[in-house]
């Protein structure tokens, strides 16, 4: 066997021992997308590398993976969460919740507990723990514990060689002893921490105080739910009621629901919501076409602004050519949101210096100031503004290099043919220039439909549409309308209703690039043989 070969296998040994350990815990935690871009990506890579015979994929398995990674399950993902029910209170599988809360604990209203001696320990490195003198014959003593901590065994234990045999407490040299002014300083963190007696019963320490000697109070806890497996009935053991499944993603006892719940399938109930619910409708119409006019608009001004400069610059003649091309190019190496945020006090309705320096213009034509951000129009024309010094950089170097890749016999033949200037731009180098640009156009449209930076630091969406049952403005555009929607709109975190609107969003540019790519072939069939 070669040297390489046998390290070909070793690899491969070791990339198919991790992918063993990976599909076990992947089943356990029901992440069966994940699991099935795991078996994909290893049966690719065994079959690219186990034999010689597959051996020219090994130059399109690194793509392959990074394709189906990073893009397939993304997607895939997302369109299957639009069919749930995936929100705040529905976030965890149905093994997850059940666990969740049966960990639920209560007190007795009548239970006024033990009170105690307790005596505040810390080890060498400084955990807390609790040594409580219950009786002469019962001292408890264990690692104190928050509530996240409850899952772990730290149990309490019986240490009667805590005490000496004239019955005084006597601390091993290992820990120590904290002082009334040392729980003092502690005493925030002390009174979040807990005694853990045993599995069925959890004593929580609380009232510690911290003049004098130490002293605690011990309450039983008794778990809240008890989930029957057979029946498949969570029982509530307060007030005794036995809990069914509901329809939801819970259990309902008594007609009350109880979170947490879990993730089902809702079918196409997300998208139904959309489209019949008019708190949805009305709101996602308006910006809907938004969306198609700042888009649209965006890529227009940008393409509009770069081209001029670029035909402008495009002059072998012209002096300091390349000092003008560098200032121009200035904003793109600008971090966008440092731009955006910067704007955003420039264009200040009240403290902004663009107001301040049209001043005298107001005041000559006795108009009021522009109130930027504060009405519908002054906050799309600052949206399109600020959007046009960020994005005329990237047209203006794209038009460049294509104007330069044009061969100049072309145009010299226009003009030896009678062509004015205008009618050669025209006819010849704008032809030429959009076979080149139209897809790099259609990818600045498909950005622009999805530009969420901008829309969110620049307005937030505002100005609010008056009168929408949702958090909606009329800066917003269908991705920032979707964060207001499911994650912003102050009714927590709706994750399938987001990804419902967002494969909504992802037909939308998907269909319109093809339309769009399919345009741009004809343009270089018809321009192509110029």
């Amino acid at each position: 066997m070669k040297y390489s070969t046998f390290i070909r296998y070793f690899f491969l040994a070791i990339f198919n021992g991790f992918v063993i350990y990976l599909v076990p815990v992947t089943i356990a935690f029901e992440s069966w997308f994940l699991l099935t871009i795991i078996i994909v990506i290893s049966l690719l890579i065994n079959l690219t590398y186990l034999t010689s015979r597959l051996k020219p994929l090994k130059w399109i398995t690194p793509g392959m993976i990074f394709l189906l990674s990073f893009v397939v399950f993304p997607a895939a993902y997302s369109f299957y969460v639009s069919f749930t029910n995936w929100s705040t209170g529905h976030i965890l599988t149905k093994q997850q919740a059940i666990e969740r809360l049966e960990d639920l604990t209560y007190t007795k209203d009548d239970q006024k507990g033990v009170e105690f001696d307790l005596y505040i320990l810390q080890d060498q490195d400084l955990d807390f723990y609790f040594l409580a003198d219950l009786a002469p014959d019962n001292l408890l003593f264990g690692k104190a514990i928050d509530e996240e901590e409850y899952s772990q065994v730290n149990y309490a234990t019986h240490e009667p060689s805590f005490k000496d045999l004239n019955g005084n407490i006597s601390i091993p040299d290992k820990y120590y002893l904290l002082s009334g002014k040392e729980q003092i300083a502690n005493s925030s963190k002390l009174q979040e921490l807990s005694l853990l007696i045993d599995k069925n019963t959890r004593v929580q320490l609380y009232n510690i105080s911290v003049f004098g000697a130490s002293s605690g109070r011990l309450l039983s806890a008794q778990q809240k739910y008890s989930y029957n497996s057979e029946t498949d009935i969570l029982y509530d053991n307060v007030n005794n009621l036995a809990c069914k499944l509901g329809n939801r993603g819970n259990f309902v006892c008594d007609g009350q629901i109880i979170d947490p719940g879990w993730r089902i399938t809702v079918g196409t109930e997300n998208y139904q919501r959309i489209v019949d619910d008019e708190r949805f409708r009305g709101p996602l119409r308006i910006v809907t076409f938004w969306t198609f006019q700042f888009a649209f608009f965006a890529v227009f001004a940008t393409f509009f602004v770069g081209l001029l400069l670029s035909v402008t610059l495009n002059k072998d003649s012209l002096k300091f050519q390349k000092i003008y091309r560098s200032i121009y190019i200035l904003p793109y190496a600008i971090p966008g949101f440092i731009s955006i945020l910067v704007f955003k006090g420039l264009l200040n309705p009240d403290f902004g210096l663009v107001n301040e320096w049209f001043a005298p213009v107001y005041e000559l034509f006795n108009i009021e100031p522009i109130n930027w951000f504060r009405t519908k129009a002054s906050s799309r024309a600052a949206v399109l503004l600020v959007n046009t010094w960020l994005g005329f950089p990237y047209m203006f170097l794209i038009t460049t290099g294509a104007l330069q890749s044009i061969p100049k016999e072309l145009l010299e033949a226009a003009k030896v043919d009678g062509a004015t200037s205008r009618q050669s731009f025209w006819k010849i180098t704008f032809p030429l220039l959009l076979v080149s640009i139209s897809p790099l156009l259609i990818g600045a449209f498909a950005f622009n439909f999805n530009n969420f930076t901008l829309i969110f630091l620049l307005t937030g969406g505002g100005p609010p549409i008056v009168g929408a049952d949702v958090a909606v403005g009329y800066t917003d555009i269908l991705i920032s309308f979707t964060y207001d929607l499911a994650i912003a709109g102050g009714r927590g975190y709706q994750f399938g209703l987001a990804a419902s609107v967002t494969t909504i969003i992802f037909l939308i540019v998907l269909l319109i690039s093809a339309i769009s790519f399919r345009y741009s072939k004809r343009l270089e069939r018809v321009y192509g043989n110029l």
